[in-house]
């Protein structure tokens, strides 16, 4: 396959990420008792399958634009970092349709500022994909564990 010259393209969202309420979006695959973000042992090897929506504001009910997809697991028993294998899943109308960035890596949840992951591949317009995004807290809740992401991702694709 031949391929094209690469391009770099930014994409800017935010996902909901919600463990608690009537539209639970995040589902614990094993209940490991309380949510304690004050200790990190007591969360580690909890797992969690996720299908959060995707806006472009930070208000649940603004515009969808897709849907953030995969599994995150607590993997450290010293700080909250999550290994987290998620797809950004576009839905809606428009050039990115139908494709996906594919994001792998360490995300310590509770870190000030931006953190960043590796983009590891795509589907459809993101065939090929390489990049990072960098993810910054919105808001958290501490006692339910919802909260909203913002994400910047920068992804090389052809």
């Amino acid at each position: 396959m031949a391929l094209k010259n690469e391009k770099l393209t930014h994409l800017h969202f935010y996902y909901h990420n919600l463990l608690a309420g009537p539209n639970v979006t995040a589902l614990p695959l094993n209940p490991k008792g309380p949510l304690d973000f004050n200790d990190p042992a007591g969360l580690f090897g909890r797992l969690t399958m996720v299908d959060n929506p995707l806006t472009l504001e930070p208000e649940l009910n603004s515009t969808t634009v897709g849907r953030v997809q995969g599994l995150y697991g607590v993997a450290s028993r010293t700080d909250v970092a999550f290994v987290e294998l998620v797809n950004f899943v576009f839905t809606a109308d428009g050039e990115y349709r139908e494709s996906t960035v594919t994001v792998l890596g360490r995300n310590p949840i509770l870190a000030a500022g931006i953190r960043e992951m590796p983009v590891v591949g795509g589907t459809g317009v993101f065939g090929f994909a390489r990049g990072k995004v960098h993810f910054k807290t919105y808001s958290f809740d501490t006692t339910t564990g919802n909260g909203v992401v913002e994400c910047d991702i920068y992804v090389f694709h052809y």
